[in-house]
């Protein structure tokens, strides 16, 4: 059962490193030095490997249409799930003017079989956005940075500063659709110099860059090696656990042999100690084995983190019954607005969303009452469990009645705010009894929180579960306002692999 539940968290972690990875990599390929007046084009093929397996391939391109350069990246990821092959697919087009002005862009993946649109063109110093998700589309808004580059923008400035020299560093701004483009994502750049490198047999002399990606969840850094006219030959980016790399191939080679990788065995943890379901307050010991966790974990009322080292946290849970709930005397509080906005994913404005959120909440005596019918609604309404589908809006799983933990999460946190009550989706790491042949292990999840009397409080429709619960550890809590699933996933990969759980103490009724 718990298969069908965490392996859409997976499939998510997977999609949007991959396509965080291609962001650093578009930056470091090059047409060859500023002084030559005929435009060379770009077309190579690559191997993509995760965790040492080939999982997939990818084909960037970039040419000359008049006074337009076009610059594309397509990639093709897949891996085995329950010995079922899952494929993801993205194209990612950018337009520029020959001096590195934005004209236009766009993104098309698909994920466990679910399209995602994003598009955006330049008018009057403003980006104009459109996202589309299937039945869902949302159009915004936001002023244009002058000194924020796309694709052809950026590899002008690092052939200008140029690449080849050794102990150069300077800064960029760029935009990227999967950063969101209200403000373009920080860049250092770093050069190394000459480097000799051997693949496949083949010796490539090399230039060395480190690039660096500051976003609001952190640093990304990757180390890539370029060829005299700067195209990439490798680069290798590490999030978290998950070591992701690219190297030079050929089009026949990048096409074959994509081996068959789980994704979800490396992010299941071994707790080797019971939670009996009476915990009222539980102390976690979370331990970094291959490295430091930059930002701060998690911190909450019922969740008090306390850092031992860089490498090593105490992390106490506690309880809130959902029985005492109700007879407690929270403080009123107001949330921000996007908590009940409806938004890309969690369409709540929508006509069936409205529908089933007064279906599910008929009768109810009082907001807890309220709360506690979607909850379970939201259970017995998604009644096909699977993990085919990748991420999709609350409308569609409405209309599909199917998915694992995150259509649960998304469906109920709309079906809230269509009645009024603000939402926000958590993600994290929750207590198995059982999961395939192991016990008392811990695995990825999401789940949603109503913000209720001034307080947030847990609802898992997935697992029927109403309050508070201390079986879990909370990673990251959000809105599922515009482009928060990469920062989402990009946390979660920070603690895959290499990340020891154990209970330290733990308190029962």
């Amino acid at each position: 059962m718990y298969r069908k539940y965490f392996n859409s968290i997976s499939l998510v972690i997977l999609k949007n490193l991959v396509r965080l990875y291609f962001f650093s990599h578009f930056f470091v390929i090059s047409f060859g030095e500023e002084n030559k007046t005929q435009f060379k084009e770009l077309d190579r093929w690559f191997d993509i490997y995760l965790k040492d397996s080939k999982v997939g391939y990818a084909h960037s391109t970039m040419k000359f249409f008049k006074d337009t350069v076009v610059s594309e990246s397509v990639f093709n990821v897949t891996f085995n799930r329950n010995g079922s092959p899952v494929r993801m697919n993205s194209c990612e087009k950018t337009e520029e003017s020959k001096n590195g002005t934005i004209i236009s862009f766009s993104s098309l993946s698909e994920m466990g079989g679910v399209p995602i649109l994003k598009s955006g063109r330049i008018k009057d110093n403003q980006i104009i956005i459109k996202e589309k998700q299937l039945s869902t589309e949302s159009i915004k808004k936001y002023p244009l940075d002058q000194a924020g580059k796309m694709t052809w923008g950026v590899l002008k400035t690092l052939r200008k500063k140029n690449f080849k020299t050794n102990g150069n560093l300077f800064n960029l701004k760029v935009y990227s659709p999967d950063f969101g483009m209200s403000s373009p994502t920080s860049a250092q750049v770093r050069t190394f110099g000459k480097r000799n490198l051997k693949i496949n047999n083949n010796n490539f002399v090399t230039y060395k860059t480190e690039i660096s990606l500051f976003n609001s969840v952190g640093k990304v850094k990757s180390i890539n090696f370029l060829d005299e006219n700067g195209f990439t030959v490798k680069s290798t980016i590490q999030l978290g656990g998950l070591p992701v790399e690219i190297i030079q191939s050929t089009e026949q080679k990048a096409k074959k042999n994509i081996d068959s990788l789980d994704l979800l065995l490396g992010t299941i943890f071994d707790l080797r100690s019971p939670i009996p379901s009476n915990t009222i307050s539980i102390k976690f010991n979370l331990k970094f084995v291959n490295g430091k966790y930059q930002k701060p974990i998690f911190h909450s009322g019922n969740q008090i983190v306390q850092k031992i080292n860089d490498h090593e946290y105490i992390i106490q849970v506690s309880a809130l019954p959902w029985a005492k709930i109700g007879q407690s005397n929270h403080s009123l509080s107001t949330v921000e607005p996007e908590f009940s906005e409806s938004s890309l994913l969690l369409n709540s404005d929508s006509t069936i969303i409205k529908s089933l959120a007064r279906q599910a909440g008929q009768g109810s005596k009082n907001i807890f009452e309220l709360s506690e019918k979607l909850c379970l609604f939201t259970n017995s309404y998604i009644r096909n469990k699977n993990y085919r589908i990748g991420f999709a809006s609350a409308t569609e799983v409405a209309m599909s009645r199917e998915g694992d933990c995150t259509e649960h999460a998304v469906l109920l946190a709309a079906l809230g705010r269509a009645m009024g009550i603000p939402t926000r989706i958590a993600t994290g790491l929750v207590f198995l009894e059982n999961f395939e042949n192991s016990s008392n292990v811990m695995g990825f999840h999401m789940w949603t929180e109503f913000h209720l009397r001034g307080k947030w409080i847990s609802f898992d429709a997935t697992l029927k579960k109403l309050g508070t619960h201390a079986d879990r550890i909370t990673l990251s809590v959000s809105s599922l306002k515009e482009n928060e699933i990469p920062e989402i996933s990009y946390i979660i990969s920070k603690f895959v692999n290499g990340l020891e759980i154990s209970i330290d103490s733990l308190e029962t009724y």
